[in-house]
């Protein structure tokens, strides 16, 4: 059996930290002010000396790295650049180290609580209940533009509709959906996979949700409804995001969840790794439609060769084009999650039932 090996890491020294900068966002100097960067490599240095002071504490150790993490690994500009200006408004309004790391440590359990956690849920179930389709069918023939209407409300309808713009394929692994191909002979998937693709393997798939539903907590503390019977808000989520550089998330998705921007197809396994949040499509910048294929985990090749996502990049096709694609930043931050969450050593604790933050080993004994 294979040793875990933790993909936790210290922060980068300010140096590298330049380089990944540079890396992860190429425009960089071309978009921002000509302090912008010195003045962002500044507030990090803090974050560095936050990190080193936490030596003593694991949790804060994490909360520490979280927030130099997602410096590193901001979705997109606008981001960095909100979570630059919350730093230096920290750094001028305390007075000495100690203040700073403690504020440090506040947006580090804020970046657990609000980014992370909502994130590593099981959503692709939850999502799209399957005995639903029983319950409620469907109108046999519906317009695309009937469709794409209806979709973002309905999961059932969303999920159909994106797999017909995904060619009734996992965009990772090109496997077809079993049901849409044995169950149905005459249909454009069994037509498509027979003449074109005929040894391509029939898989289960699911409708990935990029981002999940911040308007229902279903994190497990309770049932996700309120004693009305009205499903419970998670506003601090929403608020999250206005602060970080991405108040038009709540216009595009509260309510409306299922839109085919928010879903790509993918088969099951691979599906329920992206909510584990140990698996991600990380755009790759200039180049539209090309993703970098990342897994973590105790051996990410071994389950690369395992989940036959093997190619280091892939070029998703989406052939529909009068159905939306999968939007690029919602791809990113959910690249964002994953990259911060392992790196920091997030992914290695659980919250344990309690209200308040308590980081629990992946062992289940507190450290």
């Amino acid at each position: 059996m294979d040793r875990w090996v933790s993909d936790a890491r210290p922060l980068p020294d300010q140096p590298n930290a330049r380089t990944g900068l540079l890396d992860e966002f190429p425009d960089l100097l071309q978009s921002t002010s000509d302090d912008f960067l010195e003045n962002l490599l500044s507030v990090y240095s803090s974050v560095l000396q936050a990190e080193k002071a936490a030596n003593a504490c694991p949790q804060d150790l994490v909360r520490s790295r979280l927030v130099g993490y997602f410096i590193l690994y901001a979705p997109t500009l606008q981001a960095l650049k909100a979570i630059a200006d919350e730093l230096r408004s920290v750094q001028r309004s305390t007075a000495d180290s100690e203040s700073f790391n403690s504020a440090c440590y506040r947006l580090g359990d804020e970046l657990l609580q609000q980014f992370v956690r909502p994130f590593r849920e099981r959503r692709c179930r939850q999502s799209i209940d399957y005995c639903e389709e029983e319950e409620a069918p469907i109108p046999e023939k519906l317009s695309v533009a009937e469709a794409l209407e209806c979709a973002p409300q309905n999961a059932i309808i969303a999920r159909l509709t994106a797999l017909t713009r995904d060619c009734f394929r996992c965009e990772v692994t090109g496997a077809f959906d079993w049901r849409n191909v044995m169950f149905n002979p005459n249909g454009l998937a069994r037509k498509y996979h027979d003449e074109e693709f005929p040894n391509a393997p029939l898989k289960m798939l699911d409708a990935h949700h990029l981002i999940p539903d911040f308007d229902c907590d279903t994190s497990g503390w309770h049932d996700g409804w309120d004693n009305q019977g009205q499903p419970l808000r998670s506003e601090a989520q929403w608020k999250f995001w206005e602060r970080f550089g991405h108040p038009e998330l709540r216009g595009e998705l509260a309510g409306k969840i299922h839109r085919l921007e928010n879903i790509v197809t993918l088969r099951s396994d691979i599906c329920e790794m992206a909510d584990d949040l140990r698996y991600c499509l990380k755009p790759v910048h200039g180049k539209y439609g090309v993703f970098d294929n990342v897994m973590f985990g105790p051996n990410p090749d071994m389950y690369k060769r395992l989940h036959e996502c093997l190619g280091r990049r892939i070029f998703m096709v989406n052939s529909a084009a009068d159905i939306p694609h999968p939007k690029i930043k919602y791809f990113r931050i959910q690249a964002t999650c994953c990259f911060i969450a392992n790196m920091s050593g997030a992914i290695e604790y659980n919250d344990f039932e309690t209200l308040t933050t308590r980081l629990v080993p992946w062992s289940g004994a507190e450290t």
